[in-house]
């Protein structure tokens, strides 16, 4: 067992008995100012000293190593990764009125295609595709420039992201006018084609620096480096691009989550002060 856990361990024994630091002092032997300075976690004792300390607890090295063997693990709490908490709340609101924008959008385009039936005019589609891309823009720079990532991966892949994103809306807006008119121009499927690779490669860039900071999150965040890496995948193959945008939707929903838990946090710990 090391510091701090140690001192803790052998305060709070110490406290259970009743005893005071100088009547632990009698018990052992040690100078007062030792017992004080490896209760704080200032210094980790010879193993003499540490068998001495917990003989007068009636304690001993196996007793401790079947305590913390039967203690169940706690979940450490998510590392703050933002240069700003504060920012959190609001890079969350936008993030989930973005989520929220494209469910209306792909229903939209999701019932054209595959129903023949158009719900929403060119004009109120091209409303809440405006929306939905100026929503995209403010939560991925939002997201991007305030992560404390060494690397500048995360800034460059969330720009070539995109502007994939605008050109794909720019497109399939076009598609969208083509397929209302009965008159699909062929250049748009090899223009989707193209769009469909650029996203996967800006999804895989952005998985790079969370594979390089996994270790700094805890619970499901340390996996969303492979979340973008298999939906940059479905992305490639170019057929299976609505799969990998769902993962896509799914890594935002848990950035959201995060910079909610992220901001309260930070609020928490303000109260305190």
């Amino acid at each position: 067992m090391k510091q701090p856990q140690l001192g803790d361990y052998i305060a709070n024994l110490r406290k259970e008995q009743g005893l005071t630091q100088e009547e632990l002092v009698e018990l052992c032997n040690i100078n007062v100012r030792t017992i004080q300075r490896i209760e704080a976690g200032e210094v980790t004792p010879r193993n003499y000293t540490i068998k001495n300390i917990l003989q007068a607890l009636g304690s001993s090295y196996a007793e401790i190593t079947q305590e913390l063997q039967e203690k169940p693990k706690t979940e450490q709490a998510p590392e703050n990764l933002l240069k700003n908490p504060k920012n959190g709340l609001w890079i969350a609101i936008v993030g989930m009125a973005y989520v929220l924008t494209s469910l209306p959008l792909t229903m939209i385009d999701l019932s054209l295609n595959f129903f023949d039936h158009a719900m929403v005019t060119s004009d109120i589609r091209f409303l809440i595709a405006i929306l939905y891309s100026v929503l995209a823009t403010v939560f991925y720079l939002g997201f991007s420039f305030n992560l404390k990532f060494k690397s500048p991966l995360v800034k460059i892949s969330a720009i070539v992201y995109l502007i994939a994103l605008l050109f794909a809306e720019i497109l399939f807006m076009d598609m969208y006018n083509s397929s209302v008119n009965a008159s699909f121009d062929a250049l748009n499927i090899g223009m989707s084609i193209v769009l469909s690779i650029v996203f996967a490669i800006a999804i895989a860039l952005l998985s790079i620096p969370f594979f390089q900071n996994r270790g700094r999150f805890s619970g499901p965040y340390k996996y969303l480096g492979y979340l973008l890496i298999v939906a940059a995948a479905f992305n490639l193959t170019v057929l299976l691009f609505p799969i990998g945008s769902l993962l896509v939707t799914l890594f935002e929903i848990m950035m959201v989550i995060y910079f909610i838990q992220n901001h309260q946090a930070f609020a928490k710990a303000k109260n305190k002060d």
